[in-house]
C-alpha cells in the first residue's frame, strides 16, 4: 500500500528551511474490535459512578483533577488545560548532527518517512547525501500533539525515517543479572 501524507512540515536548520512531508511508516493492524455484551447478547454501556455517593454521574458534569495527595484534588477547566498543552509546529528544528549510532532505539515509539515536499528536492537531497556519507542523524525537537518530542531522521536511500521519542521518562532500565 502506498503512504499517504499525513503532514506538511518545514525541517529546519540554521537558515536552512527545507519543506517536507510526512508519511507513516507503519499501519495500524486493529481490523478485529470487540464489544462487551450482556448475557442476552446485546451491547452494554459504560457508566461513571461516584466514589462518595454511588450515583451515577453523567459526563457534562465530570471534572479533570490532579491528586496532590490522599483524597484532594486540583481541578483544572478544559481552558486551562488548553493553556498547558504546547502548541502544535510545523517546523521541525533540528538542533544537532549525532553519529547514528549513538542513539539508543528504546526512545523511539513512532516511526515516519519525511519525503520533500514540491519545492524541497534540492535542500533535502543534499541533507540526506550528508547524512548518508557522514554516518550521522539529525537529532531535532518537534511540538507534536501537545508535546515537544525528539525526533531522530535518519537516511534510508529512498528517504528520511523519522523516529519519534516517547520521552525518557517511559524508557524502562534493563534488569540486573
Amino acid at each position: 500500500m502506498v503512504a499517504r501524507s499525513i503532514a506538511s512540515l518545514s525541517l529546519s536548520f540554521g537558515l536552512v528551511s527545507i519543506p517536507v512531508r510526512l508519511y507513516s511508516a507503519t499501519e495500524s493492524s486493529s481490523d478485529i474490535r470487540f464489544n462487551l455484551l450482556g448475557p442476552d447478547g446485546s451491547r452494554v454501556k459504560q457508566q461513571y459512578v461516584s466514589e462518595s455517593t454511588g450515583q451515577v454521574v453523567e459526563r457534562a458534569s465530570m471534572q479533570k483533577g490532579y491528586q496532590f495527595e490522599k483524597d484532594r484534588y486540583v481541578v483544572f477547566t478544559g481552558d486551562e488545560l488548553k493553556a498547558l498543552e504546547e502548541g502544535a509546529s510545523h517546523v521541525v528544528e533540528i538542533v544537532s548532527f549525532v553519529p547514528e549510532k549513538s542513539v539508543d532505539p528504546v526512545f523511539y515509539d513512532k516511526a515516519y518517512f519525511i519525503a520533500p515536499d514540491k519545492r524541497g528536492g534540492k535542500p533535502y537531497s543534499l541533507l540526506q547525501q550528508a547524512l548518508a556519507e557522514t554516518g550521522r542523524c539529525a537529532l531535532a525537537k518537534w511540538s507534536y500533539k501537545g508535546k515537544t518530542r525528539i525526533v531522530q531522521a535518519i537516511d534510508l536511500m529512498e528517504a528520511l525515517r523519522a523516529s519519534l521519542s516517547q520521552g525518557t521518562d517511559k524508557a524502562k532500565t534493563a534488569p540486573k543479572r
